[in-house]
């Protein structure tokens, strides 16, 4: 019986000093990431991108390394790599970009081995960095007339007379007008002194509300996506015109950026905008939405991008409304139900979007009808001349 012992012990004396020497720290070769890089930090839609890594080891070590991208993301090479590492290794996937967002890498796996091969260990490693992915741009000529001015030079025409650009009126020169403005010609045709009144060219304060509570459709076909890549139109041409832009995100909570001027201030609204997600609003949050944010100024045009279906921005419209503010809502054609909703569904669907409408609109909401199949530049040249005059949502 002894011997039998002794034998056994013989023949599993190697195997457990193998696995007793594989629990050392200085057994197992240790590999992990030291940089990574990207070739742009900001793509649009289609375009792909090359993500660079940078690996090193204390000695020389066989190791599995797997890079895990979002969805955001569709690898066109291999994101695994099974490599002998020695000193410093590089490691490159060129990934597209599928859809808009705010994101990168987001984990680096790596299995080493201990020299004997009888036990691994894994290391997850986070990776902090994000790309942004924009949708693809639409340029804007136009801009939505907001008629509460600032007396800052832009390019919307001032209600009032003065100094600009656009002709008002033409009429009888009057004592205390400046001999600058008599017109030559008219004189010369009249026999009377005549001056031309112009409008002064203004700039406006306008904050975007996004809704970002709910995102209807498929890939990218979605309400939300269309929500996004409209508001970073208009609040380019807008920042362009001189016009301070405020963002107003309303989802789960509210989320505000304060009006500012500038190009780096579009580049938070942008940054902003890429990183909108739809999130479950719980029941007692939706008496917190309504909490407008005390620097929102009173002059600011209200100018939102919504389907119209949540129950929190109507109420959150609706308190904008009664506070002074314009209301211009820019509504995107809802996607296509499912084949297997009933009828009965769709019918009462509809009905539920059109009293939205109605209920905005009685409260004087001007609202712009947006099928994103057709670009927002046609739209806005359609109807703005209407909605100067005040007809749109009447």
């Amino acid at each position: 019986m002894l011997t039998r012992n002794l034998d056994t012990a013989a023949i599993g004396a190697p195997f457990l000093a193998a696995l007793a020497l594989s629990l050392f720290d200085g057994w197992w070769p240790v590999v992990k990431p030291i940089s990574v890089g990207v070739s742009s930090n900001r793509v649009v839609e289609g375009d792909e991108v090359e993500f660079t890594f940078t690996f090193t080891a204390d000695k020389r070590a066989l190791a599995d390394i797997e890079i895990q991208l979002p969805g955001t993301f569709q690898a066109t090479t291999t994101t695994r790599l099974v490599d002998v590492v020695s000193g410093d290794l590089e490691m490159n996937v060129r990934a597209n970009a599928i859809r808009w967002g705010a994101s990168g890498p987001e984990w680096i796996v790596i299995i080493t081995r201990d020299r004997l091969g009888v036990s691994e260990r894994i290391m997850r490693c986070p990776v902090e960095m994000s790309v942004r992915v924009h949708p693809p741009a639409e340029y804007l000529s136009n801009l939505i007339p907001l008629y509460r001015e600032r007396p800052v030079t832009g390019e919307h025409r001032s209600r009032a007379k003065g100094a600009g650009s656009e002709f008002a009126e033409v009429r009888p020169y009057r004592y205390g007008d400046s001999i600058r403005m008599i017109h030559p010609q008219l004189t010369a045709r009249r026999g009377t002194p005549m001056v031309i009144e112009r409008h002064p060219d203004r700039s406006s304060t306008m904050v975007l509300l996004v809704d970002s509570a709910q995102d209807l459709g498929v890939g990218l076909e979605t309400t939300l996506r269309w929500t996004v890549t409209a508001a970073m139109a208009l609040g380019a041409r807008h920042l362009q015109a001189q016009d301070r832009l405020g963002l107003l995100d309303v989802g789960h909570t509210l989320r505000w950026v304060p009006a500012r001027l500038g190009r780096r201030h579009l580049h938070t609204v942008v940054d902003a905008l890429l990183a909108t997600e739809v999130h479950i609003r719980q029941p007692q949050a939706e008496q917190a939405s309504l909490d407008l944010p005390a620097n929102l100024p009173s002059s600011a045009t209200i100018i939102t991008i919504s389907p119209l279906l949540s129950e929190g921005t109507l109420s959150l419209l609706v308190a904008l409304r009664s506070r002074g503010h314009e209301i211009i809502v820019i509504k995107p054609t809802v996607p296509e139900p499912a084949d297997d909703v009933s009828p009965l569904a769709r019918r009462i669907f509809d009905v539920g979007n059109r009293l939205n409408e109605q209920w905005l609109r009685h409260r004087g909401a001007m609202i712009i009808p947006w099928s994103p199949n057709e670009s927002l530049q046609h739209i806005l040249s359609r109807v703005i001349p209407k909605l100067a005059r005040g007809r749109i949502g009447a």
